[in-house]
């Protein structure tokens, strides 16, 4: 495919053009005394038009560039609602409920003098021992635990001059309904202290901590020691030791009661990104605006839930107490049937039951919340509890925007790619810019465009300041929609000199300053499908020779 013609070639073709013109103009008029030298040494000024930039601007590309985190709802009538959600806090059971590393005290056992006295010179000698272990885990109360990950450590250090080995058993840990057992072995090389260790994985095991249903938190190892006789008698002094630890521990499933547990910081601030860029948001009302706050509860834990305070707040010192919130906050617990679900309940802020109208048109930036919250309270029936690691109880707000109402200092920007052709801007004598807009929004507005350099540094501007560019689209007075935009052409005349500045520049920056009509007194609809078009083009007068 060819290339298109550039600036500097059409200047060129324009010129030789120009001058064919003059030439067989004058051969047909003056046919004596033509003297070509004088010819060359006359200045023309022929005039050159060209587009420079189409920008069509919608709400969309506004609501884009003002940097929140919202989505533009579009109903079926083209109806625009900015919906912006936003999590208040979220609490996770495995960042509530940590079970400590476990080290139980180290169990000692040695031979009695029966045992002794029954001892063999050959064969093997089995003794069993039994420990009690308490379970650690702060103030919750552990029925039963399935173990997502840990460690069973064993280290043993004997004084018996014997080979031989320790099944180590946990009737009331199971996995896959098999309870826990492993054997240590150990040997006897000639010296003394026997020393050997393991480490056993108990990840899927799931453990029956009430010993039998009487108690919480505790259960019971086994030891069977297995000696291997060499023809000595072994001797009432020497003694077994048992040292254990438990590691790593992480439940996947937690049954018991864990006690009264704050779920919710007591007081925390989230930021409202919808409103911290003030770019495209100028003030303005809305007539129905509307927040929901979703309560998230999958923990099988009865929790009651209260709100101390929620304010807007912009800095460094305004707050805007919100009212019309229940008390308490309604929440839903998961039964044991329902292990793993998410149980949902909300309440519904609007114009009709609080003040969130007056609070969302003063545009807080952050959201001041203090939320008193506790498992297992008094006031609610007492009843077992579970949790899973991915329980999870947490507060979402959710704000409706509907963009019905009125605006002022409502910003609108695009920016667009510009290069000025080196050798025009030096043959340039005066250049005229025109604007023409076509305004489908229901808003005054008044307009600039800037040419910038490559970092966006403004260099000139071709609007005179202060003046209404284009007046409001005209709206049906029963529906509050656009039926027809306006237009207007603006010509801005740029001298020599001010053309040779804007040699550098990169860019144009097209910013629109809107208010809604009626200098932003009047309620308007702001729907999907209006948009504000803008054309610039160029005309300039080239200075040449022919």
């Amino acid at each position: 495919m060819k290339k298109g013609i550039s600036k500097k070639s059409m200047i060129l073709i324009a010129s030789l053009l120009f001058m064919a013109i003059i030439i067989f103009s004058i051969q047909s008029c003056i046919k004596d005394n033509f003297q070509l030298n004088k010819l060359a040494k006359t200045d023309y000024t022929p005039n050159l038009a060209a587009p420079l930039i189409y920008s069509s601007i919608t709400i969309q590309d506004l609501l884009n560039n003002s940097g929140h985190n919202g989505i533009v709802s579009v109903g079926s009538d083209n109806f625009c609602t900015i919906i912006y959600k936003g999590n208040l806090f979220s609490l996770l059971a495995s960042d509530l409920i940590t079970i400590p590393n476990q080290t139980p005290p180290a169990y000692s056992a040695s031979l009695t003098a029966a045992q002794i006295a029954s001892f063999p010179t050959s064969g093997t000698f089995t003794v069993a021992y039994s420990q009690t272990v308490n379970f650690n885990s702060g103030t919750v109360k552990i029925d039963s635990l399935i173990f997502k990950s840990g460690m069973l450590n064993i280290s043993l250090n004997s004084s018996l001059k014997f080979s031989g080995q320790i099944a180590i058993n946990i009737p009331s840990a199971k996995k896959n309904g098999v309870p826990f057992s492993q054997t240590l072995p150990f040997t006897y090389s000639g010296t003394v202290p026997v020393m050997t260790n393991a480490n056993y994985d108990l990840s899927g095991y799931d453990v029956d901590m009430t010993l039998g249903g009487t108690t919480n938190n505790q259960f019971v190892v086994n030891y069977v020691l297995t000696i291997t006789c060499n023809g000595t008698s072994p001797s009432i002094t020497d003694m077994m030791t048992l040292n254990q630890s438990f590691s790593n521990l992480n439940f996947n499933k937690l049954f018991g009661d864990i006690g009264q547990l704050a779920l919710s910081p007591t007081q925390d601030t989230v930021a409202l990104s919808i409103f911290k860029n003030s770019l495209g948001l100028g003030t303005f009302t809305l007539v129905n605006p509307s927040a929901k706050v979703v309560i998230s509860n999958s923990y099988g834990v009865p929790i009651n839930a209260t709100i101390a305070a929620l304010n807007g707040f912009n800095p460094p010192a305004t707050t805007y107490p919100i009212t019309g919130y229940p008390t308490p906050l309604p929440i839903l617990s998961p039964t044991f049937s329902q292990i793993g679900q998410i149980l949902k309940d909300s309440f519904s802020l609007t114009n009709s039951n609080s003040n969130i109208v007056q609070v969302i048109n003063n545009t807080p930036k952050f959201v001041i919340y203090k939320i008193n919250s506790l498992s297992n309270p008094p006031s609610l029936p007492v009843q077992k509890n579970f949790v899973i690691d991915t329980s999870r109880f947490k507060v979402d707000l959710e704000l409706d925007l509907p963009l019905y109402g009125t605006a002022k200092d409502f910003t609108l920007m695009d920016t667009l790619a510009f290069t000025m052709d080196s050798s025009i801007s030096s043959n340039v004598v005066s250049a005229l810019f025109r604007i023409y807009n076509s305004n489908g929004f229901p808003f005054d507005i008044n307009m600039q465009a800037y040419f910038t350099d490559s970092l966006y540094h403004k260099l000139d501007s071709l609007i005179i300041p202060n003046q209404l560019i284009l007046q409001s689209a005209i709206v049906s007075p029963t529906t509050g929609m656009v039926i027809s935009p306006t237009q207007k052409t603006y010509d801005a005349n740029v001298s020599q000199a001010r053309f040779l500045h804007l040699k550098t520049s990169k860019h144009i920056l097209l910013k629109a300053v809107a208010a809604t009509t009626n200098g932003g007194n009047t309620n308007v609809k702001i729907y999907a499908n209006y948009k504000l078009d803008v054309k610039l083009g160029v005309q300039v007068q080239i200075k040449t020779k022919i």
